[in-house]
């Protein structure tokens, strides 16, 4: 969502008064309805919980893959989409030579893998191949 924010009640009693409470902090942009309108989409007919459940699912085919690649660890349990695992200096640099974008975090060989509701299979098996054949010292090592 480029703009905006949702507050989910499940609780209606609790959302009493509380579109009053945000005009009183400032936080009633005019137009509204504008910035509401995509959350529309997302909630209606469950789009979201589809979307998150499709993005869980790849992010543990993705860690069952990578981790199944010899010298390839897991550093903290996948959940809910991320993938943290630790892996080489040189295989992350062939990783980002073609052309793999991801976050690593600084000196320790870190990497963060992201899924999402766009996310494919072959997105993985691209992934994991490229990887597979970097750490066996394959093509463009």
């Amino acid at each position: 969502m480029p703009v905006g924010e949702a507050v989910v009640f499940f609780d209606r009693k609790l959302a009493f008064e509380f579109d009053y409470r945000c005009k009183q902090a400032g936080q009633l942009a005019s137009k509204m309805r504008f910035l509401s309108a995509p959350w529309l989409g997302l909630l209606r007919d469950g789009a979201l919980l589809r979307h998150a459940a499709h993005a869980n699912a790849c992010a543990r085919e993705l860690a069952a893959a990578l981790t199944a690649i010899p010298d390839v660890a897991l550093v903290h349990p996948s959940r809910p989409t991320p993938v943290f695992v630790q892996l080489p200096d040189s295989a992350i640099a062939a990783l980002r030579r073609r052309g793999w974008v991801f976050y690593t975090f600084i000196g320790s060989g870190h990497c963060r893998f992201m899924c999402s509701w766009a996310t494919t299979t072959a997105d993985i098996a691209a992934l994991v191949e490229d990887l597979r054949q970097l750490m066996a010292g394959g093509p463009s090592s």
